[in-house]
């Protein structure tokens, strides 16, 4: 099984961000965190929030922390790595619109309550 490396705190807030299809000054004003900061760390060189700030992040996006850390791992599994079966279909995902991915997310709910 090949393992490729899954997302990381500033990858997770950015795919997030995009997802919800929120902009920087808007993150900025909903977490008091300044549009500076949040650019150093969506951008910048390995700088990470402290919790406090992590916290207002992922209160904003209405995720949790272990979401924005550790992708869609459980916060107690020491992976943070995926199937590479996976990926291929994470990184489709990632790259499909809002719109899209809503009804990718449709379908997956219809196929699964026919099971």
């Amino acid at each position: 099984m090949t393992k490729i490396y899954v997302m990381g705190f500033a990858e997770n807030v950015k795919f997030e961000m995009d997802f919800q299809d929120i902009q920087m000054k808007e993150l900025s004003i909903k977490t008091g965190i300044s549009k500076n900061t949040l650019d150093k760390y969506l951008f910048g060189k390995k700088v990470q929030p402290g919790v406090e700030n992590a916290v207002k992040i992922a209160t904003a996006l209405g995720v949790s922390v272990e979401y924005l850390v550790f992708g869609d791992f459980k916060s107690d599994e020491k992976s943070t790595f995926v199937n590479s079966d996976y990926s291929v279909y994470i990184d489709k995902y990632k790259r499909l619109n809002k719109f899209n991915r809503k009804t990718i997310d449709d379908l997956i709910e219809s196929l699964l309550t026919r099971q």
